[in-house]
Parts: structure tokens; sequence; C-alpha cells
């Protein structure tokens, strides 16, 4: 069965990752050949992503291309990057923009729920620049590079962290066998033998790659989420890694269980850069773990207290990774809301995942944050592998006791090359219908469904969990309480996406082929 091949081999060891003084010097890449590089974001559409959740979702730029992208800009290549999804571009405007750039590169990222655009656009490469090559990067392409440079279109996969490689990449490129020995990717030689070299080790000190380029994307068609406050938000990332073993996740498969940061000065001139550039008030630090070095965020928050602008943010932490005084201090510095993932009302399914917290820690954390003046969210999973409706009523009942002030539903879609991918297959199936299409993988039109549960029911539960989470006093009065700190716009956008989602979303064609959980909710 194709769902039995789907398992990941064992995410690297922090060993092999971490090796001292590794930073990204552009002039070790200085004085080569200059190549013109063309960085996209495939053709697709919000609701692709978020399903019945679109019009209450984010559209924010893809940092880590944005990362990659400065890098090679910064050793003299010819950069060019285009978000065809948020431009609501198609595949004829992105042939028309290949014919005329000629690159040398074509690069994208590769995710669960882009991969057969990506694929689509390889194949589109190669018809109109046979000789440019592709390269892919991302989550999905590291989690399984073999079966991504298979594809006749593909020249290469860049495995993690691609800043070091993919500049390394771009300077061999007219040498066959200084190609193969670049560190960190997969590659097809003269003959259309794959090479794979070994893993590139991560850069420590982040400080040393470029500010990423966000001049690149069109900065002011990007908006976020309805709950986000501020009149201009931006994405950011003050760290890299995650030291956790979630078994749904595939973060560990990229970074290995690492974590490193960016040092307090250079979060603090970036972001004050991005204010003074495009007058950003507001920041969501795409974080996997803010709080993960207590230390540091300490000594972040202190920096922004002082700063002679005074920034609103959000980050993503754990409950057993907040306490009074911390939370006290983040509020002070400008935090106004932090997301948890709190995934499940109920502890046996908490250790099946191995989130290592208690129902009991997760009602402490929010409770902590909510005494220091901060705003939660939580996201929590429905139709986990052996999850009973009990179970599913269970982690309904927990988000609506909780004291959360928002809290989303997504039904849970497992992730090919995550440990819980293994569950799934043994505890459900993957059923074919024209109604509920997933697309994970390329010709892969199935969706899970845990053993004894059905689709239509999960969906209904889903709905209930929604309306009984924000049809109640304390969720209008929150959202009321947002009124001064958000555009009035995105109120309304709020009130549309109640509608909608309740009411309208089923008359969506691209909703009802839902591809599952795709980018953050938050």
């Amino acid at each position: 069965m194709v769902e039995s091949l789907l398992i990941a081999p064992e995410a690297p060891k922090a060993s092999e990752l971490l090796q001292k003084d590794v930073l990204f010097r552009a002039d070790d890449f200085r004085g080569g050949p200059r190549r013109k590089i063309f960085f996209l974001v495939p053709p697709g559409s919000v609701e692709m992503n978020y399903g019945r959740l679109a019009v209450a979702a984010t559209e924010l730029p893809w940092l880590g291309m944005a990362y990659v992208a400065s890098a090679a800009r910064s050793v003299g290549h010819t950069v060019r990057l285009v978000d065809y999804e948020i431009l609501r571009q198609g595949y004829d405007t992105l042939a028309r923009d290949l014919a005329e750039f000629g690159p040398d590169i074509v690069s994208m990222a590769v995710f669960i729920n882009n991969i057969d655009r990506c694929l689509k656009v390889a194949e589109l490469v190669k018809r109109i620049s046979p000789k440019a090559r592709v390269v892919l990067g991302g989550p999905q392409a590291t989690i399984f590079p073999e079966r991504t440079i298979e594809n006749p279109h593909v020249d290469a996969v860049i495995i993690s962290e691609a800043e070091i490689s993919f500049c390394r990449l771009a300077a061999a490129l007219d040498d066959p066998k200084a190609l193969t020995q670049v560190p960190g990717i997969w590659v097809k030689d003269r003959s259309g033998q794959i090479v794979r070299t070994p893993r590139q080790p991560l850069i420590q000190n982040l400080d040393s790659i470029p500010m990423p380029a966000l001049d690149l994307y069109p900065m002011d068609r990007y908006y976020p989420a309805i709950h986000i406050w501020g009149r201009r938000v931006a994405n950011y990332v003050t760290s890299r890694g995650c030291p956790y073993e979630c078994t749904f996740c595939e973060a560990k498969m990229t970074f290995g269980r690492t974590f490193r940061h960016h040092s307090p000065q250079r979060v603090v001139e970036d972001l004050n850069r991005l204010h003074t550039t495009y007058g950003f008030d507001s920041f969501q630090f795409y974080d996997d773990i803010f709080t993960t070095n207590r230390k540091r965020v300490l000594a972040l928050c202190e920096k922004l207290a002082s700063n002679k602008h005074q920034f609103r943010w959000m980050c993503f932490t754990r409950t057993d990774l907040v306490d009074p005084e911390l939370c006290r201090v983040m509020k002070r510095a400008g935090c106004y809301l932090i997301v948890f993932g709190c995934e499940s009302g109920d502890q046996q399914l908490l250790n099946l995942i191995r989130k290592k917290l208690t129902v009991e820690r997760n009602y402490e954390g929010i409770r902590i944050a909510n005494a220091a003046g901060i705003r939660t969210l939580s996201s929590f999973m429905l139709g986990l592998p052996t999850e009973t409706p009990a179970q599913s009523r269970k982690t309904i009942s927990f988000a609506v006791t909780s004291r959360l002030d928002y809290a989303v539903f997504p039904i849970f879609e497992p992730y090919p090359g995550t440990e819980i991918w293994k569950d799934a297959v043994e505890n459900g199936s993957f059923i074919q219908s024209g109604e509920h299409q997933n697309h994970l993988l390329t010709n892969f039109d199935k969706i899970w469904v845990p053993a004894h549960r059905s689709r239509e029911e999960l969906e209904q539960v889903a709905r209930e969990a929604f309306r009984k989470f924000y049809l109640r006093p304390k969720t209008v009065w929150t959202w009321l309480r947002n009124l001064p700190h958000m555009p009035f716009g995105r109120f309304l956008r709020f009130l549309w996406s109640g509608l909608y989602y309740f009411l309208f979303a089923s008359w969506v064609e691209e909703v009802r082929t839902y591809r599952g959980r795709g980018s953050r909710y938050s």
C-alpha cells in the first residue's frame, strides 16, 4: 500500500547537526559565477490551505524562502521572488515570467499541501526554460528527498536549512563534480543518477544570516488572521527549532531536536527596520516554541520594553514553559497573545502524541497567561488515532471551560513522514471520495478517517466545537474588546467569517475539496 511507504527515517541527532563556529559568510561565495535565481510560491488560494476557515485565516510571506533569497542576493546573484498565490495569478502568468526572466535556477519550498503544485511548476519550467535547474527545499523535500528528486523535472533537493547549501549549489552549478560534493543536497549527476551528500551542519549563529528579503514580496497584499491586533502586521522568527518530540510534527526531521536563536539586539534592529520601511506596528513571532530559553526571552523583552518603538506582538509556546513572572515581563514588552498547542482535552490522547503535558498543566498555563493580561488561543485536533466520540467531547469541554479567548478545531490529518503516520495507518483507513479530497502527495487523492468513525461525523463534531466555543457571551465580549486594537475592516472580516463558516462555506468548491490543515491557523 502507498500509505505504508510514507514513513520517514528517524530524525537526525542534534550532535550530527550542531558543529562549532558554523556561520553564513557571504564572502565565502563571492567571486564565482552570478546566477539568475527565481524563487516562487506556486499558484493557489487561501481556500486550498484553510478550507472552511479561509475567511478567518492569514496570508503572510514565506519567511524561509525570504531568508534563502536574501542569502543568495548577498552573494551577488540576481534574485527574483514572486508569490503567485497572494497575487492570485495563475500558471499562464508564471509561464510568461519564466520566459521573460530566463532563470538559471528555479526554487520552491515544498509543503504537504503544495507538493502537487510545485511539481506542476517544475514540469512547466522544463518546458519553457529547459536549461534552468529546478531546486526544491522545505519540510516535505527534507522528509522525503528520494521521492521528491525521483520526479524527472526536479534537479536537486536541499535538506533542512538552506542558506549555505543553496549558495554552494549555485556556485557549483557549472561543475558536475563539484555539484555532487555540495553538503546537504540530493542531486542528479550527468548520467541522471541520484547522488546524496552528507548533511550540512546547522548555522550556529543565526545573526550571521542576512535579514529576510521581505522587500521582494508585495507586502501590502498580505494580511493577518481576524484576531490579530495592530494596524499593520508582519511575521518574524526569533529562533529556529524545537527540542520536543510531538509525534504529529515534522520539525525534528528538519532541524533535529535543536534550538538556536537570534540575539535580542538583532531582533529589535530587524523589527525597527521593518517598522521604518513598511510601518509595521505589530508582529507575529512564528517561532515553534518562543519561550524555550527563558533567559533569552527575558533579555529580549527588556530590549523591546526600552525600544524607541513600542510594538505589539504574539507568540507560540507550551503551557509548561510559562510562569507568572515571565508572562508579566512579556506583557510589559508588548505581548498581547500566546498561542498554546493544547491539542486535546483527553490525557490518553496527549500521551499518544507524546505531548509531554497534562490536561491540568494546560489549564494552569492558560490561567497564568490570562492573569498577566495576555490573551490565549489554542489549537485542538479532532479525530486523532484511537480517538472516540467521548474523547472528542472532552476536548470541546476543555476548550469551553479553560477560559481560552480563542480556539480552533481542525480535523486531524496525518502528515507523511511524521511518527503519528504509523499510528494512523494502524488505527484508521484512507478513503477516496469526490466529496473529501486531501492531496497529501501527488496523485494521492485520499483522506484519512479514524477507525469506527466517519468523515461526516468528524465534520459535524468540528462544527459543534466552533458553535459551543464561539456562540457564547464570553466570546462576544472578547471580540468587542478587540475593536480598539485592530482596523475596523478586520473586525468586519470576523463577522463575515462566522456567517461564512456556519452558513456558506459548504457551497464553495475549494472548501468542499479542502486539502487538509495546511499552514498554521493562527
